[in-house]
């Protein structure tokens, strides 16, 4: 009975052993679980004068420091944490704060990491035309994305970027603006109804003012994930079921050698579209071709897939009845990658693109990449503002 006690004891050391070992584990940056001593918050930052705003929900301290200010050598004025707490900047460092950085904040055994960020002040702007997203300013947008921003604000006269936010608060004043363009890239897709629900959640802060804006003559240009936006704007009714039933993407960092030209068809009778006009389509009779071999694709893909075997459109009449829309193009399995709903009843047209090789941003390029047919992205781009702001 004695070696039974004492293997029994020993059993019940090592469960403990192994307890408290888990239990550490679970405290390392683990917000929650300082909501009660607090050991790791950041209670105070200060940068050339200016406060930051603490969210400890989001663990994010936001310093907003005047419209043109140089934010490349700020100095921290202040810096209070909590009791005992230590981290990565101390008072009287200058930071280059042109992006985010981490304050790794340790009190013990245990640490909590907070993003700080300075943002300059966005004054009101009254756009002809916007590229819309949900970051802060285009220089916090993807790579994807603002490769796309910077070309518009570059080439369409009086283009400007604005966040959802800015939409609702007013700083985007959208009485003169005649189109929006929502260029939307995420690194995991974006997958119909029920994805759109969980991660389209800026853009639907503000549905009823692009509902509105659409309705008041305003167009809108959605390419890529954003295409599942028309549905929720009331475009095709009360169907609130009709956004892409077929869509996929993988992460930038994991984009591939497309290895030549992508290129989807025109749909049949849209062969004189003003989209297709002075396109690069040497050898390409009939499509669009949009990669040259060397540039690197995420495939990110929202389309329709049309068939009997799945989907709700049996054929391309079918979707045309349900959705309202004309087709523009078509891929080489038969799915809808082009579309539109055209301007009528004072409404503003709406051209989508969901095709996986209407792409703006390559991280790299393969050996000997040569650009021919990519410059087709920005023509038809640039064709599809021409036409639906005319």
């Amino acid at each position: 009975m004695k070696h039974l006690n004492i293997m029994k004891s020993r059993i019940f050391f090592l469960i403990c052993i192994v307890g408290a070992l888990f239990a550490f584990a679970a405290c390392s940056n683990d917000a929650e679980k300082f909501d009660l001593d607090g050991d790791c918050l950041v209670e105070k930052v200060v940068l050339d004068g200016y406060e930051g705003v603490i969210d400890h929900a989001e663990r994010t301290i936001t310093v907003t420091v005047p419209e043109t200010y140089s934010k490349a050598a700020m100095k921290v004025n202040a810096l209070k944490l909590s009791s005992g707490a230590v981290c990565n900047i101390r008072e009287g460092e200058v930071l280059n704060m042109e992006a985010a950085v981490v304050l790794h904040v340790v009190n013990g055994d245990v640490f909590m990491d907070w993003t700080l960020i300075a943002r300059n002040f966005k004054p009101a702007i009254k756009p002809a035309a916007l590229f819309v997203g949900s970051a802060y300013s285009k220089d916090e947008l993807d790579m994807e994305a603002q490769a796309a921003c910077e070309w518009m604000t570059a080439n369409v006269p009086n283009a400007f970027y604005a966040s959802f936010e800015d939409i609702a608060n007013g700083t985007a004043d959208l009485s003169e603006c005649k189109l929006i363009w929502w260029h939307w890239h995420d690194d995991h897709g974006v997958d119909g109804h029920d994805g759109f629900l969980a991660k389209g959640t800026d853009a639907l802060n503000v549905k009823n003012q692009l509902k509105a804006f659409r309705e008041n003559g305003g167009a809108l240009l959605l390419t890529r994930y954003a295409t599942h936006l028309p549905t929720f704007i009331g475009v095709t009714g009360d169907d609130e079921w009709t956004m892409p039933n077929n869509c996929w993407g993988d992460p930038e960092m994991n984009a591939f050698d497309c290895g030549g030209p992508w290129a989807f068809d025109i749909y049949a009778g849209q062969e004189n579209h003003p989209m297709w006009e002075n396109m690069v389509n040497d050898g390409f009779e009939g499509k669009v071709p949009l990669t040259d071999a060397g540039y690197f694709v995420s495939n990110s893909v929202a389309q329709y897939h049309i068939g009997s075997d799945w989907g709700g459109y049996d054929n391309y009449q079918a979707w045309e009845d349900r959705n309202g829309g004309n087709i523009l193009g078509v891929g080489g399995d038969g799915a809808i990658v082009a579309w539109e709903y055209p301007a009528a009843d004072g409404k503003g047209g709406i051209v989508c693109i969901g095709y996986g090789g209407y792409d703006w941003y390559s991280y790299r390029y393969g050996s000997g990449y040569t650009e021919h047919y990519h410059k087709n992205t920005e023509i038809i781009t640039k064709n599809a503002i021409d036409y639906l702001t005319k």
